[in-house]
């Protein structure tokens, strides 16, 4: 698709690239937020999915001698900021006529294309074509060009043209002003450069290389806003991150406090205390002054519940630290009156 000499347009031409209609006639943009930073300069954002991206790149390096092609398929979305072009699949024009340096979307290309279409990407349509310029810079040529205004017309079709050598990668748009070099486009939501080359083969791209040229200052302020707003919007989804990760902790430890409580109450509101049950009762003879009397003596069997348990063990304890305190005590007392006279007898025997 370049570098032919004096192509013949007429005779290159496929019938039914003039299907891919307009955005004119579309239905209405998808709504959707776009993966990239707010404030990002283009005169048409695209953003390309990591895979049909991959899979771009794979093609063009299929084949390093011959030109290969196909097409992008996705959505049209909008934003508070605009519309954008969303590129989710690339659909390889399998049946292509390859050459060095041109490339032919023949009829059986296109049926290729549609049928692929119809069956692994029903909900996406045709939003822009790409080829290969293998070894030979990304710069679009006239037929290229003459492809994109008569069967690309719309202002959201794209072209695209990748040197798998060197990697770069060229997108064309189609303006009130001819077709025009994007800069950048998005990959995953991370920005690539777009490479634009020096000569542009059309008379618009030409006067907007040179209004580029005289409002450098105020490209390079609006870059730099741009930057600005990727930083605020990084510190913003930073903070939403933060504030997230705080409300889920404070979340999960009165969920825990509101467990705990909650069992306590359901385990005080069931449990229960039987009381002890009469097993035998034995009547012991226990003489009382000069009477013998009967002392009733009940055997009874209870499960001493464990938190009564507990409180009988910890009063026995209090109990025996009562009983040896008390017996120092007394031991103490019974020393002292014993030194006492061990150390007057002395005293006596002197007077």
């Amino acid at each position: 698709m370049a570098k032919d000499k004096n192509p013949d347009p007429r005779a290159n031409k496929p019938a039914e690239p003039v299907t891919v209609r307009s955005m004119s006639e579309e239905d209405k943009p998808v709504r959707r937020k776009f993966p990239g930073p707010r404030g990002a300069m283009s005169k048409l954002r695209v953003a390309i999915t990591r895979e049909a991206y991959a899979d771009l790149v794979a093609h063009a390096k299929s084949s390093l001698d011959k030109e290969v092609c196909g097409v992008m398929a996705g959505e049209v979305c909008e934003d508070d900021e605009g519309l954008f072009v969303s590129v989710e699949a690339m659909v390889r024009g399998t049946a292509a006529s390859q050459a060095s340096t041109h490339v032919t979307f023949t009829q059986e290309t296109w049926n290729m294309i549609y049928k692929t279409l119809e069956r692994d990407f029903p909900d996406l349509r045709i939003v822009g074509w790409y080829h290969t310029h293998p070894g030979f810079g990304v710069e679009f040529s006239d037929m290229d060009l003459f492809i994109q205004s008569n069967f690309f017309p719309g202002a959201t079709h794209l072209a695209l043209v990748t040197d798998p050598l060197s990697g770069d990668v060229a997108i064309c748009i189609n303006t009130a002003a001819g077709i025009q070099y994007l800069e950048s486009f998005w990959v995953d939501g991370r920005e690539q450069k777009c490479r634009v080359p020096a000569r542009s083969s059309d008379k618009a791209g030409e006067a907007a290389a040179a209004a580029d040229a005289t409002s450098v200052s105020g490209e390079q302020v609006k870059a730099l806003e741009a930057r600005v707003s990727q930083l605020v919007q990084a510190l913003d989804e930073m903070r939403g991150f933060h504030y997230r990760f705080m409300l889920t902790c404070g979340f999960a430890f009165c969920l825990a406090l509101m467990t705990a409580v909650g069992y306590t109450i359901y385990k005080e509101m069931t449990s229960h205390i039987d009381p002890p049950e009469l097993a035998s009762f034995e009547p012991i003879p226990v003489q009382v002054g000069d009477k013998t009397v009967l002392l009733g003596v009940g055997v009874v069997k209870w499960n001493v519940p464990d938190e009564l348990n507990a409180l009988l063990l910890k009063e026995d304890l209090l109990k025996k630290q009562a009983e040896e305190k008390a017996k120092k005590q007394a031991e103490k007392t019974n020393a002292e009156p014993a030194g006492a006279s061990t150390n007057s007898a002395p005293d006596t025997k002197k007077l």
